[in-house]
């Protein structure tokens, strides 16, 4: 870093010993040739990489921040005059002040939480636990292969279906690597490898890695989620720790549970990521598995509520289905029935459907809507008029807030940065687009006639290039304005059409209530108690624990549940359960479900969501609020059976409404609803 080189000019002057003296004025932690290096009778600053870096004050990217906390690294960072240092880490660490030293604490700027990133649809969830008590591993080890194929065929139904690619991958952890320690008595990688191979698997659908040996490396192997990639199985010990990331990794088989519980809790978060960063509702693709060989539940679940934790998603409820009844440390999910007096009803909802000639399916975003977009009529032009004359250079000015001495702990000052010699590139501009407008040629077209426009608002290529970030940003915010009012566009005149319906259907394309919900509350939980401070009365499902609602939800329940005209009530949970589909990627989940029936008879059951006050008039809210009264207009009752379909009871044809409520008008819309 700090060694002269030939490869780096411009950044040190040639020559001219007081400009040599002024550089080394102004930024005095430069390397210089000592005097006995006899290169120059003064001191002359040498042309390194590393000095380079000190004279542009780079910004500083930190992976892996906890792990560079010491005072070393610190002033190995800070050595290169950074203009600013950021920590990427899952788990932020504070060094605690000690006698000599004062302490050193994680400035926090975002934070992502497992539950954000589980709402999103980005991880894994649950982690389904399957404990095996049995003293040969390859019993366990035939299971877990057996999930592995039931996954995988469940992965090769959603892309005949029209999902994407997904080629499932287990994750096998051994008790030995070594060359010589195949004769140890314990399990070892090429043990695992040739029971693989009596299963039916070729040698080139398993990859070790170990130390000694990292299949991984070879060059079929190298890029995971290609579809010509035939990694199906990977056997390690320890070696996949950090860093190592494959979203098609669903499957863990620890065949050294007991014995190495470091390196399973390692492992555990390298088969949460989801693929595609978004869930496929089909729940064997939306969900991890871990399968273990003569380890205690308890045990394996310490080591899996250890490996959220260092992933940095201790916040999550842990959601494991165990098969061998031991007990566990963690919060196991068990079954809540249905009330006695509604365990044989049959409750049906209408989902958000697709009509394609006779046949029928649930609405796809991305095939129905996202597809159909004609982003050929999209004109940039409107884009490159928005653009100031003259936008503030983001480069003019370093501000910069530091410690100072004395009474002035936080020092503010001003001075200028370096300049910045940038290109709009338009091949990069055109990628970054893709997600957007996937074809390629149209994304390009696209960037074209945006630079057009640009020319002719008086932006030239140098200009185009010191505003390339703001260009995009603009561009993007236009693109996505357009998939908005595009897919919406859509969506209504395929509700008016009837290519789009909301309706009960008698042919049982409907979302059917479950009979049985799951919670991680104890059985001594706290229940969630009526008004009158008695047991619920009207709560679809019992007992329903106070802790599995927030405050707000609580008030909704228990006024729901005192209301006469209430035959039932559930609270629905985001993601497991009802969800309707609109002109937006993800679904709306409503918070509750009831039944009910007024003065005049007619019944009704009424989908609700309820929303904080502060959330008021954000594009959120009135984006569900749009599309739930745009599925109530338009509810209807599909009445056509096919032969030999079981026709589905319509009482007095009842209708199905749903409704957006703030939670500061829950005391007057509610018993409208209700009523």
């Amino acid at each position: 870093m700090f060694k002269d080189r030939g490869d780096v000019h411009g950044f040190t002057p040639v020559g001219q010993q007081d400009l040599h003296a002024e550089l080394l004025k102004s930024v005095p932690n430069l390397s210089t040739y000592d005097q006995a290096d006899a290169v120059a009778p003064w001191a002359s600053v040498k042309d390194s990489l590393g000095n380079a870096l000190r004279i542009i004050r780079p910004i500083v990217v930190v992976d892996e921040g906890q792990k560079a906390v010491s005072d070393l690294a610190f002033r190995t960072l800070y050595d290169f005059n950074p203009s600013f240092v950021l920590e990427l880490t899952a788990t932020p660490k504070d060094v605690a002040p000690s006698r000599t030293k004062e302490g050193r604490y994680a400035n926090l700027l975002v934070e992502v939480t497992g539950r954000e990133l589980d709402e999103e649809g980005m991880i894994k969830m649950p982690l389904n636990l399957d404990p095996r008590q049995g003293t040969d591993w390859h019993a366990t080890l035939d299971v877990a292969v057996a999930k592995l194929r039931e996954v995988q065929a469940a992965a090769e139904a959603y892309q005949a279906e029209g999902g994407d690619y997904i080629r499932p991958i287990m994750l096998v952890q051994v008790e030995r690597t070594g060359d010589d320690q195949r004769e140890s008595g314990h399990i070892h990688a090429l043990d695992a490898l040739d029971r693989l191979k009596q299963l039916g698997f070729d040698e080139a659908e398993v990859a070790i890695k170990t130390a000694q040996r990292n299949d991984l490396n070879d060059p079929e192997n190298q890029d995971l989620l290609s579809p010509t990639n035939r990694v199906r199985v990977i056997v390690t010990k320890q070696a996949l720790q950090e860093g190592w990331d494959c979203p098609f990794a669903y499957v863990l088989c620890s065949l050294a549970a007991s014995s190495d519980q470091n390196a399973m809790t390692q492992l555990v978060g390298r088969i949460l990521r989801q693929p595609y960063a978004r869930k496929s509702e089909v729940p064997l693709l939306d969900e991890g598995h871990v399968i273990t060989h003569h380890a205690g539940t308890g045990l394996v679940v310490k080591a899996i509520k250890d490996g959220l934790e260092k992933d940095g998603l201790s916040d999550l409820v842990l959601v494991i289905a165990g098969t061998d009844g031991g007990a566990s440390s963690g919060a196991v999910a068990r079954p809540v029935p249905r009330r006695d007096r509604f365990s044989k009803t049959e409750i049906y909802l209408p989902i958000v459907l697709w009509l394609e000639g006779t046949e029928t399916r649930e609405l796809d975003y991305d095939t129905d809507l996202l597809a159909a977009i004609d982003w050929n009529a999209f004109d940039p032009a409107p884009i490159a008029a928005s653009l100031p004359e003259n936008p503030t250079e983001a480069t003019a000015q370093l501000h910069r807030i530091r410690l100072g001495d004395g009474k002035d702990k936080i020092v503010s000052e001003e001075g200028e940065a370096l300049a910045e010699t940038l290109t709009f590139d338009p091949v990069f501009a055109t990628r970054s687009i893709a997600d957007f407008v996937p074809n390629a040629f149209i994304a390009r077209s696209i960037i074209t006639r945006l630079t057009v426009a640009l020319r002719a608002r008086g932006y030239d290529d140098a200009k185009q290039g010191r505003h390339a970030g703001l260009i995009l940003n603009e561009l993007r915010r236009g693109l996505d304005a357009a998939r908005s009012a595009s897919a919406e566009t859509l969506f209504r005149a395929h509700v008016a059409a009837g290519t789009i319906q909301f309706r009960l259907r008698v042919d049982g394309r409907n979302w059917r209530m479950p009979s049985e919900v799951e919670t991680t509350q104890s059985p001594s939980a706290a229940p969630l108690l009526n008004a009158k401070h008695g047991p619920l009365e009207r709560s679809l499902f019992v007992p329903a624990y106070r802790d599995d609602f927030n405050g707000d939800e609580r008030n909704v329940a228990v006024h729901l549940d005192g209301a006469g005209t209430v035959q039932w009530w559930h609270r629905n949970v985001a993601r497991h359960q009802y969800g309707l589909q609109g002109w937006k990627r993800g679904r709306i989940y409503p918070d509750f479900i009831f039944a009910a029936q007024g003065a005049t008879g007619r019944k009704r059951i009424v989908v609700l969501e309820t929303k904080g006050d502060q959330l008021a008039g954000n594009l959120d809210t009135a984006y569900k609020s749009a599309v739930m009264s745009i599925l109530s207009d338009n509810f209807d009752w599909n009445k056509t059976a096919p032969v030999g379909e079981m026709e589905l009871v319509m009482d007095d044809g009842g209708t199905v409404q749903c409704n957006l409520v703030l939670m500061s008008d829950i005391p007057t819309e509610l018993p409208k609803l209700i009523g």
